[in-house]
């Protein structure tokens, strides 16, 4: 079931001093071996591609030349742009995506978070075959909910994900009074890049994920694909924010010190009702969509603030002239979203029922590492937002991410849930504070929407629907999930490295 941990095979030359063998005498990759690095096309940056129903687009993983700090390396890029290409297409089209296959790993790609045919969710093993270098395949794409969602492959994510490919696709609701009226809309990936001393990015393992027990933490904070995002705005603009989080594993927790930042939506559209915020929490794969007023002139840090260190990822200058018009009267209202609450309005009845299912994280540890015994205790708060220096890179075969189900006992490749089109399943998640290492997970179910109904026992009082909850350590989460879309989904960790570990599960929907 679990394409992700399938590989590849290459040549044994890598790019300039790439080495071959990390510490552990692992055999290792990286992107464009033995291909001269010269002849690559610089990569591009991210164009909007707008779509209308019946359209059919290419894209195209390839190969392509990045510099980073000066130094140049291979990368992948959608049509040799990193980010790929932001579709744009409205509520309740259909296209279609014919993908050839540019790079040296085999690929697929997954439409994060559509609720669309089984057969075109892009999970290897699963839904399709692998695509081969040199090979194609052809995705419909039908897009029944407005908001952000992205695409990425599902195949070896902790390297061809971590490398470049990834892109937004933003569905546009049919009503354009849907959203507030903003002065400009923008597009954020956020995502960090590990990278040796010598400024290339630190190899990856050639037959499996490596650093397995936290997922790979990078060094360098990248936006867009950049070091150096800087958006430059007129005092009193309203900016709308889509961000994106496609780190391997690292939660951003995000704040704009020169804007008021207003949370207007996540992974699946717009919540109940508008709030205001300081902070934004986004694990992997997580989206949200906040409006930003930007009131006085100067330039202004996007900072990525945790308890455990911060870090400046972008820059917005905002010059002395003023916007023109000027939302600051719409800005100052917080909407609540009456469609959005009677569309939920039928689930409410569930809320209150007892879980249909309890999910339980947890993780083994074998050959003698550490005794089998807990390895850094609880982080504060539930999440390691750095590595804290346990993350050895070569650990697979030393450790076992786990997904379980409480009841039965079944984990991973034998975890399966059933249900019937129309059902709402409560499932309660545990992530269990006693595990040999806890940490917090994001939970992705493929296919499907769901509610978060409560944390700890504390009530969601403003529900969004959601593909993706984070979960963190000693904390158990309750979810609603809409089973509307018949197939076989694949529901894991979008931690990649605890994906191609085998912490993920199955969850057949029957017409």
């Amino acid at each position: 079931m679990h394409g992700s941990q399938g590989m590849m095979g290459g040549s044994q030359q890598n790019n300039g001093d790439q080495g071959m063998m990390d510490h552990a005498g692992e055999a290792t990759f990286l992107p464009g071996e033995g291909k001269d690095l010269a002849a690559l096309p610089e990569v591009q940056t991210s164009q909007v591609v707008e779509i209308k129903d019946g359209d059919t687009i290419m894209l195209k993983p390839i190969l392509v030349r990045k510099t980073i700090n000066g130094k140049s390396f291979a990368m992948y890029g959608y049509n040799g742009e990193i980010p790929g290409p932001l579709l744009k297409v409205k509520q309740g089209s259909t296209f279609t995506v014919d993908v050839q296959n540019g790079i040296d790993l085999p690929t697929s790609i997954h439409w994060h978070g559509i609720r669309l045919a089984n057969a075109n969710d892009g999970a290897v093993g699963m839904t399709q075959e692998e695509i081969k270098p040199g090979g194609s395949f052809r995705y419909t794409v039908h897009v029944p909910d407005e908001g952000m969602y992205w695409y990425h492959p599902h195949l070896r994510e902790d390297i061809q994900q971590d490398m470049g490919l990834y892109g937004n696709i933003l569905v546009t609701s049919a009503d354009n009074k849907t959203y507030a009226p903003v002065n400009r809309e923008e597009a954020l990936f956020l995502d960090d890049l590990a990278l040796s001393e010598n400024g290339l990015p630190l190899p990856y393992g050639r037959t499996e994920a490596d650093h397995t027990l936290m997922g790979r933490f990078g060094n360098t904070m990248l936006v867009n694909g950049d070091t150096s995002y800087v958006l430059t705005v007129k005092k009193g603009e309203v900016v709308r924010f889509y961000l994106t989080n496609a780190a391997n594993t690292r939660t951003f927790r995000i704040q704009l010190p020169g804007g008021k930042m207003k949370l207007v939506g996540s992974d699946g559209g717009r919540y109940e009702k508008e709030t205001f915020v300081d902070t934004i929490t986004l694990s992997p794969s997580e989206r949200v969509i906040v409006d930003v007023m930007f009131e006085k002139s100067g330039r202004f840090s996007i900072e990525h603030r945790s308890p455990a260190d911060s870090f400046t990822l972008g820059s917005v200058i905002v010059t002395t002239e003023n916007a023109s018009p000027s939302y600051a009267k719409a800005f100052s209202v917080l909407r609540k979203n009456n469609d959005v609450i009677a569309a939920i309005s039928p689930f409410r009845p569930s809320f209150a029922k007892e879980p249909d299912h309890t999910l339980v994280l947890d993780m083994s540890m074998h050959g003698g590492m550490m005794g089998g015994g807990m390895m850094g205790g609880v982080p504060e708060g539930g999440i390691e937002w750095e590595d804290t220096g346990m993350n050895a890179s070569a650990m697979g075969n030393m450790m076992q991410w786990k997904m379980i189900d409480q009841a039965t006992g079944a984990a991973n490749k034998d975890l399966l849930y059933s249900a019937k089109k129309g059902d709402q399943v409560k499932i309660r998640i545990i992530n269990k504070a006693d595990s040999p290492h806890p940490m917090q997970h994001p939970i992705h179910f493929h296919g499907q929407r769901f509610l978060v109904l409560s944390d700890n026992g504390v009530e969601n009082k403003n529900l969004v629907w959601k593909d993706t909850v984070l979960v963190p350590a000693g904390h158990t989460v309750d979810i609603l999930l809409d089973a509307s879309n018949p197939g076989d989904w694949m529901f894991h960790c979008h931690i990649a490295e605890h994906l191609s570990n085998g912490m993920a599960g199955l969850l057949k929907v029957l017409p």
